[in-house]
């Protein structure tokens, strides 16, 4: 599964359980692409526009990994990804912009 269809399935997955994905731009001493907080009751997901397309998955992928994923329809690769123990720790299992150009 190539980069592009595993962050659709993640969008897609984080708006089934009801996460507004939000686009903004992140202060630059926070030093983060984004990330899962509540705003006024409701879960929101905050992306900095500028993160590359890996981060932008890790921050989707850690935040559905804090949510109650297991009742929803996920892709088999998404779901290992969801499982693995050290997902924190090693980001590379997801593709990178430098993967993607070898395929």
């Amino acid at each position: 599964m190539d980069l592009a269809l595993q962050l659709d399935a993640l969008e897609r997955a984080l708006t089934r359980l009801g996460i507004r994905l939000l686009e903004e731009e992140l202060p630059d001493e926070a030093h983060i692409d984004g990330g899962l907080c509540r705003v006024a009751g409701q879960l929101v997901i905050y992306i900095s526009p500028t993160a590359p397309p890996w981060c932008r998955a890790e921050v989707l992928l850690k935040a559905l990994r804090q949510l109650p994923h297991r009742d929803i329809w996920l892709p088999p690769e998404i779901r290992r990804l969801l499982q693995g123990d050290d997902f924190c720790d090693n980001s590379v299992r997801l593709l990178s912009s430098e993967d993607e150009d070898k395929h």
